[in-house]
């Protein structure tokens, strides 16, 4: 995806673009290893990434670091539970490459479905795929082994190029050991 008019015209008919997009107007620069949000920190917005890649993460019991989510250009990035229940972010969203994406608040957001009823239709689509996605994780951690999930990954090389591998063993629920036994099993 090239650009947030092309993001926008998967969900809402074209001519509808434009209204919804000048919403998105605030651009932000997000370095290296630079947290967009943590745990207690307001999450009012959604950002549409441009350029970079993030991962959404929180720390278990233990302490042990979950990565659960991996975001890139042409997708959006927030604390999802935090947006939509109006609440204070509970996971820590961090650029895993310098990164840029531009914001539309919460606030815009439904500002513009008020004036403009028929953009509440990128509402309903955006969180019925976010609902999607979700259950299509939860499914997967519970139903296939780790070897499988990655070799599910396999599929997206030009991703896992960019994910370091301690996120990628988070994300998969397992050691870096266990990542590299897979990896070396795999080859």
């Amino acid at each position: 995806m090239d650009s947030i008019y092309d993001f926008l015209k998967y969900y809402i008919p074209e001519k509808d673009v434009p209204e919804l997009a000048k919403g998105f107007s605030t651009r932000k620069n997000i370095a290296k290893n630079e947290l967009l949000l943590a745990p207690g920190i307001s999450c009012d917005f959604l950002g549409f990434i441009i350029k970079g890649l993030f991962r959404v993460y929180f720390y278990d019991y233990e302490g042990k670091e979950i990565t659960v989510w991996f975001s890139l250009e042409g997708m959006v990035i927030t604390d999802m539970l935090a947006f939509y229940s109006d609440t204070k972010a509970q996971f820590y969203v961090q650029a895993i490459e310098d990164s840029e994406i531009i914001i539309i608040t919460k606030e815009k957001l439904e500002s513009s479905y008020a004036h403009y009823p028929s953009l509440i239709e990128f509402g309903r689509k955006f969180a019925e795929e976010a609902i999607v996605m979700l259950m299509e994780r939860t499914l997967t951690l519970q139903t296939k082994t780790a070897e499988d999930r990655y070799k599910d990954l396999l599929e997206q090389p030009e991703l896992l190029q960019r994910i370091p591998l301690k996120h990628l063993a988070t994300y998969l629920g397992i050691t870096d050991t266990s990542l590299s036994r897979i990896r070396r099993n795999i080859k």
